[in-house]
C-alpha cells in the first residue's frame, strides 16, 4: 500500500521535483561556484558543495529531458511541462561563475560537444512532439530555445578555448610574426623601452585602477609560464621589464599578485572571459532579452487558469530564475577586473569621475582589499595526538587508505598578517639584490634558489655545530629526497615552539611556526606541489612511532606532547625487519628531529655565538623561507593550475612574486641579436624597445 502511494507520487510530481531541484543546483553553483574567492576552512567545504553540485546538476538535467521523452500524451496534454524543455538547456549551459570544475573539464570539450548536440536534439523533438495548440506558448518558447543553445554553446566554446592547445594557440596564433624595432637612428623617446609605471603614466591611468591594470599586463606577459613555457628577455630589456616589475611596498605586490592569478582563474574555470568580445556582448543581450520577453509575455498574455497551479508555480520559477541568472551574470561582469580596466583609462573628466566613483565604490565594499587572507596550517604533533585517540579516522581508514579524511579533518587555517607578508617579501627582495650583484649568472641563481637553508646555515655560522645535520644530515641538505628534510626541519621547529613557549613571543617565532605548520600540510595533502620522493611511506613510519610514545604518556593537548617529546628520550628501533627477515633502515626522523631542536636551542647557550631566542628563530624563519623558494621553484605551473580549483594557494602566490623579481629557471636572459646567453651589463642601456601593449607577443619566448 504504502509503496503503491510512493509510486503514484513520483509519478505525478517527479518532473516537479527534477526541474526544481536543477534549477536549485543552478544558484549553488552561482552562489559558490567561484572557489577563488573563499578562503580558509570554508573553502575545503565549498568545494565539495561544488563538486555535488557540478556533477549532479548536468545529471538531473539530463534526467527531465529524458523523463519528458518518455511521457506519454495523456500526461502532457493541457500542461506547462513541454514548456520547461528550453528552461533545462538553459540549465545545461550553467551560472557564469564556474564554466569547469578542474582543467580536465577542458580537456573534454569535445565529449561535451557530442552531448549538446544530443541534448539539443532531444529537446526540439520532444517540444514539437508535445508542443499542442497553444500557438503563444510555441512562440514563446522560440527565445527561449534560443537563449538555450546560446548558453549551452557558450559553455562549450569556453571549455574549449581553455584546453592546452587551444589556449597555448592563442599566444602563438595572435601574432606569427615578431614586432621589428625601427632602427637605432630614427628611434624617438616613445620608442624606447619604459617600465610598467612609466607606460602607466603615459596612458594616463588612474591611481584607483593602477594596481588593476598593471596586474593584467604583468598576467599577458606572463600567462605562457602556466603552459611550462620558457621566457626570454633581451639583456638591455631586463632591467626595464622583469626586475622592477614588483617596485611597489610588500601589501601592493600581494594585491597584484592576486589580482593576475584571478586573471587566469577566470579564462580556466569561469566564463567570465565570453564578455570580453562584442559578440560575447550581443549573445548575452540576447539571452536577457529572451528570458525578459517569455517573462512579461507570460505574465501578460497566458491565461493561466487553465493550467495546474503547481505548473504555473514552477514556470513562474524557471522564468524569474532564468532572468535573475542573466541579470546576475552582467551585473558580476560590470563589478569585475575585466570590465574595469577599460575605465582605467579616461580622457575626459566625465569618464574619469564616473571611473573613480566605480573604483572608490569596489574599494568601500572590500573588493579591492581582497588578497590570499589565510593560510593552511598541519601540525604533524596535532595530528599523530587526535589520530591515535580517535576511532573514527581507524574506521574510515578501511577506505581512506592514504588518510585524507583525518589530514584534513586536522588541518587548521591562520591569517596571512602583514608580518608574514613583509617577510616573505623582503626575502625575495634581499634574494633579487644578489642575482642581480651577480649580473645575473645561471649558477647564482641555481643556489639561490635549491638552498634549502644551507646559506643562512653557513652565513651564520653554525651549521658545523649543528652536529645531526653537519653529519648524517650533510647530504639531505643536497641530495636527498626534500620530504625528509622537510619533516626533520618541522618537527625540530614544533617542540621548539611549545618548549620556547612564554620566554619569547616575537614576530620570527610566530612566523617560523606558520611557514613550518604550512610546508608541512603541502607535504601530507598537496603532495604533488613538492618533489617527487618516498614522503608519504617517511610520514607512516614517523607517525607510527610518534604514536607509540604518546601512548606511554598522558599528554591531552599539543603542547602537552610536544613538551613530552622534548624533555623524554624516545626509544625506538633504527631498524626494522621485512617479512623475509631482512633488516631495512627506519625512515622515521623523530629521533633526528628531536636532536635538531635540542642542539638549535643549545645555540642559545653557546657562549662563543652569544645568541638570544630572537636571532635563533630568526635563522629558523629563514630556513624556512629558502624551503618556501625551493619547494615554489620546483613545483610545475600546471600543478598550480590544478590546485587553483580548491582556492588561494600560498606556494601559488610566492612562485609568481618570484617570477617578477626574475628568480625563475622559466626566465632567461639573452642577448637576442646574438641568441647567445650573456651575463647582463648594468651600465649598458641600448634602449631598445618594448610596448606594453604588444607583451603577449611570443617574441619572447624560448
Amino acid at each position: 500500500m504504502l509503496s503503491q502511494v510512493i509510486g503514484l507520487f513520483w509519478i505525478k510530481w517527479e518532473l516537479h521535483g527534477m526541474v526544481g531541484f536543477s534549477l536549485f543546483l543552478q544558484f549553488v553553483l552561482l552562489l559558490v561556484g567561484n572557489r577563488w574567492k573563499l578562503q580558509g576552512r570554508i573553502s575545503l567545504y565549498v568545494t565539495i558543495i561544488v563538486w555535488s553540485a557540478y556533477l549532479t546538476a548536468d545529471w538531473i538535467a539530463t534526467c527531465a529531458m529524458s523523463t519528458l521523452l518518455k511521457a506519454k500524451e495523456d500526461y502532457i496534454n493541457g500542461r506547462l511541462v513541454v514548456f520547461w524543455t528550453p528552461f533545462l538547456l538553459l540549465h545545461l549551459g550553467g551560472p557564469h561563475t564556474i564554466n569547469a570544475f578542474t582543467l580536465a573539464d577542458n580537456e573534454l570539450w569535445m565529449r561535451s560537444f557530442l552531448g549538446f548536440i544530443i541534448q539539443v536534439g532531444v529537446a526540439v523533438y520532444v517540444y514539437i512532439r508535445f508542443r499542442g495548440n497553444s500557438n503563444i506558448l510555441t512562440y514563446m518558447a522560440i527565445p527561449l530555445f534560443a537563449a538555450g543553445i546560446i548558453k549551452y554553446g557558450e559553455r562549450i566554446w569556453i571549455l574549449r578555448e581553455a584546453s592546452r592547445k587551444r589556449f597555448s594557440k592563442s599566444i602563438f596564433s595572435a601574432h606569427k610574426t615578431q614586432v621589428n624595432p625601427p632602427n637605432k637612428g630614427s628611434w624617438t623617446v616613445d620608442d624606447r623601452a619604459k617600465t610598467l609605471d612609466e607606460y602607466l603614466r603615459s596612458k594616463g591611468v588612474i591611481p584607483e585602477g593602477k594596481n588593476i591594470y598593471k596586474a593584467f599586463r604583468l598576467y599577458k606577459m606572463f600567462m605562457p609560464l602556466f603552459l611550462d613555457l620558457k621566457l626570454r628577455f633581451d639583456k638591455d630589456l631586463t632591467q626595464k621589464i622583469i626586475l622592477p616589475s614588483m617596485s611597489i611596498e610588500f601589501n601592493g605586490a600581494f594585491k597584484v599578485v592576486e589580482m593576475e592569478l584571478g586573471f587566469l582563474y577566470d579564462v580556466l574555470y569561469t566564463k567570465t572571459t565570453i564578455l570580453q568580445s562584442l559578440v560575447g556582448k550581443i549573445l548575452r543581450a540576447i539571452c536577457l532579452l529572451s528570458t525578459l520577453s517569455a517573462l512579461t509575455a507570460f505574465s501578460i498574455i497566458v491565461d493561466k487558469s487553465s493550467y495546474p497551479k503547481p505548473d504555473v508555480a514552477m514556470t513562474y520559477m524557471l522564468l524569474i530564475g532564468a532572468f535573475f541568472l542573466d541579470v546576475f551574470a552582467v551585473i558580476s561582469h560590470v563589478s569585475s577586473n575585466w570590465q574595469m580596466l577599460d575605465p582605467t583609462i579616461r580622457h575626459n573628466k566625465v569618464h574619469k569621475f564616473i571611473s573613480c566613483l566605480r573604483f572608490f565604490s569596489s574599494i568601500h565594499c572590500g573588493e579591492d582589499k581582497k588578497e590570499i587572507a589565510f593560510i593552511a596550517q598541519q601540525s604533524f604533533i596535532k595530528y599523530c595526538l587526535h589520530t591515535e585517540k580517535s576511532l573514527w579516522p581507524k574506521i574510515v581508514r578501511l577506505i581512506d587508505t592514504e588518510d585524507t579524511f583525518a589530514k584534513f579533518r586536522w588541518t587548521t587555517w591562520e591569517p596571512v598578517n602583514d608580518d608574514l607578508k613583509k617577510f616573505i617579501y623582503s626575502s625575495l627582495k634581499q634574494k633579487q639584490e644578489k642575482y642581480r650583484e651577480s649580473k645575473f649568472e645561471y649558477e647564482k641563481l641555481s643556489q639561490l634558489l635549491t638552498g634549502k637553508g644551507k646559506s643562512v646555515l653557513i652565513r651564520e655560522g653554525v651549521l658545523e655545530k649543528i652536529q645531526i645535520l653537519s653529519e648524517k644530515f650533510q647530504r639531505s641538505i643536497e641530495d636527498e629526497e626534500f620530504s625528509q628534510y622537510l619533516l626533520l626541519w618541522h618537527i625540530a621547529t614544533s617542540l621548539l615552539f611549545h618548549t620556547n613557549h612564554g620566554k619569547y613571543t616575537g614576530s620570527y617565532y610566530r612566523i617560523s611556526k606558520l611557514l613550518s605548520d604550512y610546508m608541512m600540510y603541502l607535504l601530507l595533502l598537496r603532495p604533488n606541489m613538492l618533489p617527487k620522493g618516498i614522503g608519504e611511506e617517511r610520514i607512516r613510519e614517523t607517525r607510527d612511532e610518534v604514536i607509540n610514545f604518546l601512548n606511554k604518556q598522558s599528554s591531552q593537548t599539543e603542547s602537552e606532547a610536544g613538551d613530552a617529546l622534548f624533555n623524554n628520550n624516545v626509544s625506538s628501533s633504527r631498524t626494522d625487519k621485512r617479512p623475509d627477515g631482512i633488516l631495512v633502515q627506519s625512515k622515521s626522523v623523530l629521533q633526528d628531529g628531536r636532536k635538531l631542536a635540542h642542539q638549535l636551542e643549545g645555540l642559545v647557550e653557546e657562549e662563543e655565538l652569544t645568541w638570544d631566542h630572537e636571532e635563533k628563530w630568526k635563522m629558523i624563519a629563514d630556513v624556512w623561507m629558502e624551503m618556501l623558494v625551493f619547494a615554489a621553484s620546483k613545483c610545475e605551473w600546471r600543478e598550480h593550475k590544478t590546485q587553483m580549483k580548491n582556492g588561494k594557494e600560498l606556494l601559488t602566490h610566492v612562485a609568481l612574486l618570484m617570477v617578477h623579481f626574475g628568480l625563475t629557471g622559466h626566465v632567461q636572459v639573452v642577448d637576442i641579436q646574438s641568441n647567445q646567453v650573456e651575463p647582463v651589463q648594468p651600465q649598458e642601456d641600448r634602449s631598445s624597445r618594448w610596448d606594453w601593449e604588444l607583451s603577449h607577443l611570443p617574441n619572447y619566448l624560448v
